[in-house]
């Protein structure tokens, strides 16, 4: 638990729990209110896990919406002041949920507010639910929020709803779920430069093997390098004529520009 035994804070905190996977506007509505807790003197934390628990008991790998370090980067950028990433283990997936409350979250984290959506799942056997964290807050010391689904085009927005959309391809439809453009990060890698001896230099990406990439094909994109953006279009694929590992990769086009982005994050 290595994030959660170095914790420490000044004061007490709203804790927001849950995968937080794409970070869709369901997720924004539950966030937003720990945020809103801030005037009222907390700190805002974001509690979420390193991987999907389904896949520690499966042993299978899923495809996300966010890495770890995406997810990072978004809940930094709305306002929290921590992120705790839970590993996934044998040691925590057989925590008691009492357990995981009283002395995780409200005892080592310094709970104050919880929020949680109705279909919160935790600790071991995922018997831990809203009604248990409900049923807590006044022994363990905090004040317990459910924060109900947000609704588009008559559907509650999941995190696996919006898998389906990006899978299909309907990025436009994804891009509603999830307020924003979806999107892929990493470090900018060397390709053979062919595009170069086209008048056509590009930058290369490659996706952590998890990330959920749309279907292969050409995307119209924004290019964000630190605060600037640009315009561009993205292939997603495997180019067998240009490499022999049959590695897939998300290689761009950036218009009106030059720059030698070597190791840079995109």
């Amino acid at each position: 638990f290595s994030d959660i035994d170095k914790f420490k804070c000044s004061g007490s905190t709203a804790v927001a729990i849950g995968k937080f996977d794409g970070i869709h506007k369901g997720h924004v509505k539950l966030l937003q209110q720990v945020l809103n807790e801030k005037k009222n003197g907390y700190e805002a934390l974001a509690f979420t896990f390193e991987r999907p628990i389904a896949d520690f008991c499966t042993g299978g790998i899923s495809q996300v919406l966010t890495t770890n370090e995406e997810k990072r980067e978004y809940l930094s950028e709305l306002g929290f002041d921590y992120e705790i990433i839970m590993p996934v283990n044998a040691d925590t997936v057989s925590i008691a949920p009492e357990i995981f409350l009283r002395d995780i979250i409200a005892g080592k984290l310094h709970a104050g507010v919880i929020a949680a959506g109705p279909d919160l799942s935790f600790g071991r056997n995922g018997s831990g639910n809203f009604e248990l964290l409900s049923k807590m807050a006044d022994d363990s010391g905090y004040r317990a929020l459910k924060v109900d689904k947000v609704r588009y085009s008559g559907e509650d927005i999941s995190s696996t709803l919006v898998r389906d959309h990006v899978s299909s391809g309907d990025m436009e439809y994804a891009g509603q779920l999830l307020g924003h453009p979806y999107s892929v990060s990493g470090r900018v890698t060397y390709g053979r430069h062919l595009g170069r001896t086209l008048d056509m230099p590009t930058v290369n990406l490659e996706p952590e093997p998890f990330k959920l990439l749309p279907p292969f094909g050409v995307y119209f994109s924004d290019i964000i390098i630190g605060t600037d953006r640009y315009h561009g279009i993205t292939n997603i694929g495997i180019k067998p004529t240009v490499t022999d590992e049959g590695k897939i990769t998300v290689e761009t086009y950036i218009y009106d520009f030059n720059d030698d982005l070597y190791g840079e994050t995109l």
